[in-house]
């Protein structure tokens, strides 16, 4: 007898097939490891220079972010958003990059926010909004030049980052808007439906429209800004996939974007590359914001 082959789910994936592409913590042996390097680095970050740990954004528990100040004043601003699949890591794990982005001249505010099962995922964003509006407000105190904000994100991280490109900023909001004047996604999603239909919703709890308001291809850009989109070559072959769209995406739209895939990284690896100025990465990201690195990228 002939065996019918497993159902299709999302383009040419069954369920199992589909699941594998949105397992990232299956790309290594144990991301453990890689979790504790991150948070040894910002321990390391916070020793070697001046960090202002805790400043409040607004009245939630979460709503805190530490600042790293650049040694010069009205220093351009690059806001990071940590990954950890929406539900996981913290900004006392994601201050790593400050060494390498204070060098270039920069001011690095590394936010916390709300993780799932206690908020949603689009409410994510929207947490980060009045995040980004307190960041447009104060960072002059720290030395931050609040018209030159950068917005960088990493994996789930990466997807808050499209929701503020996407944000509605009309009104009171719109010079918070108009201060972004980059955006960099690493290892991102901005197609959140077959997240929706992998193992990985059991905990995100994602329907078809939270899935569609949290997908920029879903949605129409509010900031006319450019987009570096980077991933990792040892990355699953859909995350690879959504780089590429994500990049075409921004461009339908009249956007400048940038699409780097980084040989020999893998999806926990690769953001380690912020925190190295010899990096294509961190040079991409530096030439996103008309700023030279202070050494050129390896070859």
């Amino acid at each position: 007898m002939t065996q019918t082959p497993p159902a299709t789910v999302w383009r040419d994936y069954d369920q199992a097939g589909l699941d594998q592409q949105y397992n990232s913590r299956g790309t290594v042996p144990d991301v453990a490891v890689y979790v504790a390097d991150y948070a040894a680095r910002t321990r390391a970050a916070k020793q070697a220079a001046t960090c202002i740990e805790d400043v409040a954004y607004g009245p939630g528990t979460d709503e805190m972010l530490d600042i790293y100040p650049s040694a010069r004043a009205d220093a351009p601003v690059l806001v990071f958003l940590h990954g950890g699949d929406w539900r996981s890591l913290s900004k006392n794990d994601s201050g790593f990059a400050a060494p390498a982005f204070r060098a270039a001249g920069m001011t690095l505010v590394v936010p916390d926010f709300t993780l799932v099962p206690h908020t949603t995922v689009p409410q994510m964003g929207a947490q980060l909004s009045r995040a980004l509006q307190w960041v447009h407000h104060h960072i002059g105190s720290y030395h931050g030049d609040p018209n030159r904000i950068v917005i960088a994100g990493h994996s789930s991280g990466a997807n808050l980052v499209s929701q503020l490109l996407c944000f509605d900023w009309a009104g009171p909001l719109l010079t918070t808007g108009a201060s972004i004047k980059g955006a960099a996604m690493l290892s991102g999603l901005a197609e959140l439906e077959p997240v929706r239909l992998s193992f990985r919703n059991q905990m995100l709890k994602l329907d078809a429209a939270m899935a569609a308001q949290a997908s920029l291809m879903h949605r129409t850009p509010t900031v006319h800004c450019p987009l570096l989109v980077g991933v990792g070559a040892q990355e699953t072959a859909e995350y690879r996939r959504q780089a590429h769209a994500i990049a075409n995406c921004w461009r339908s739209h009249g956007r400048a974007a940038v699409h780097l895939e980084i040989a020999d990284r893998h999806h926990f690896d690769c953001v380690l590359d912020w925190g190295d100025p010899h990096s294509r990465l961190f040079a991409a990201t530096m030439a996103m914001m008309g700023t030279a690195p202070t050494s050129g990228p390896r070859p």
